[in-house]
């Protein structure tokens, strides 16, 4: 793997993110970028919580990469608008430190996407050093922990309207959450977050979320854990979670370390040879519907670290060539920079070519993804081995070595 070349394609696909960016005081939507853009007809859709979230882990990272700045600069930009998006109501304790969905008027909260908003404060606050960030994001898992959580798994949706209608199934596209309690607790060390946040996912997922062949069972109900069976019309995006799994199994890896136990690890590896048996010949993923373009990423991240664990030819292989997709896929030919450096997207009509349609979530995967396999960086969102493991202060002082005490 090239990388040099995977430096060019980071610094594009960087410039597309940052070209849709609003920065301007007088703009409400200031510090949001673009989470969907179609050239064809000219339709843009702005980030909410999530999406403006992994728009500023990107920058965080490229910040580290170059030391620019300017990136640093946008990212907290981002982080205002997310935090705006943060109910602090200190009345209405039911809602208190959770992140609204797309604007400070949503009535919705999904758990999974304001997890992810959560979440990369956590990596800003790790980069900047600037409590508010990480203070953010402990009011939201405190909120989740206590309102979001049900029978050990997150909330399918939450709403503020006066029914206060909840939805309650269990999603696996939720299983990421468990490293979002992994990663917190490195930065703030409750064990509350791993026993009552990872710990309860990561078994949860293994037992429950997973078919004999690795294959990823996408909906169980809320009370009896059984799969929940929808009419095809009802399940297209649904479906794309079988291929992107929005990080679950990376979770699972991050689990393993934890807790030192290789059920977790091994799961992930199932998954990862479903993902292989399950793959185009060109690379890509194929739902039924349309190409699952943000599985590609996905994919790449497991098959390249889980291939290097356990140095495995099968994941190794197929490594090399959803890396060469994952090329591929990004639009080097456009002089809409809109489009160029951006990635294939997955399009919503038949009319459209995946060329000229893109979204935030395949764009910062892919970042990411990239940003692993150069392995230029440490601790940044998703780093997984890049990133600190836990240590038990234990085992660092003795004799030679004491425990500070200062009174």
């Amino acid at each position: 793997m090239n990388k040099e070349l995977i430096s060019e394609r980071l610094a594009l696909a960087i410039d597309n993110m940052i070209a849709g960016q609003i920065i301007d005081r007088l703009d409400a939507n200031s510090g949001r970028t673009l989470r969907d853009y179609n050239a064809r007809t000219g339709k843009k859709l702005y980030s909410g919580n999530w999406c403006t979230g992994i728009f500023m882990a990107c920058l965080i990272a490229m910040y580290k990469r170059t030391g620019n700045a300017e990136y640093l600069e946008r990212a907290e930009h981002a982080a205002q608008y997310i935090m705006s998006l943060q109910y602090l109501d200190s009345r209405d304790m039911r809602h208190y430190g959770m992140f609204r969905e797309t604007t400070p008027q949503s009535m919705e909260c999904l758990p999974r996407d304001a997890t992810t908003a959560a979440w990369c404060l956590v990596w800003l606050y790790e980069a900047t050093g600037k409590a508010e960030y990480l203070d953010r994001a402990v009011l939201f898992a405190d909120w989740h922990l206590k309102y979001a959580m049900s029978g050990n798994w997150p909330m399918w949706a939450m709403m503020m309207d006066k029914e206060n209608t909840n939805f309650y199934n269990k999603g696996s596209f939720q299983s990421g959450t468990g490293l979002f309690y992994h990663d917190l607790f490195l930065f703030t060390n409750d064990p509350r977050y791993i026993d009552q946040g990872l710990k309860p996912i990561a078994d949860l997922y293994i037992e429950n979320f997973f078919y004999e062949d690795g294959g990823i069972i996408r909906e169980i109900g809320v009370f009896n854990n059984k799969e929940v069976i929808r009419h095809r019309s009802d399940v297209v995006e649904l479906d794309m979670h079988a291929f992107n799994d929005d990080f679950g199994n990376q979770m699972l890896m991050a689990a393993s370390d934890i807790f030192e136990d290789e059920k977790y690890r091994d799961q992930a590896r199932k998954f990862a040879y479903w993902l292989v048996n399950h793959q185009q010949e060109d690379g890509n993923f194929f739902n039924g519907v349309k190409y699952v373009t943000s599985a590609v990423p996905i994919a790449l991240m497991y098959f390249d670290e889980l291939g290097r664990y356990y140095n495995d030819p099968v994941l190794l292989n197929a490594a090399e060539r959803t890396y060469n997709k994952l090329l591929d896929m990004q639009i080097l030919e456009s002089s809409d920079p809109l489009l160029k450096g951006a990635f294939e997207g997955m399009p919503y009509t038949a009319e459209d070519d995946p060329r000229t349609c893109t979204q935030m979530r395949t764009n910062a995967y892919s970042f990411i993804a990239l940003c692993k396999l150069e392995g230029k960086i440490k601790n940044f969102w998703l780093g997984g081995e890049h990133n600190r493991k836990f240590v038990d202060p234990i085992f660092i002082y003795d004799k030679n070595n004491p425990y500070p005490f200062k009174y």
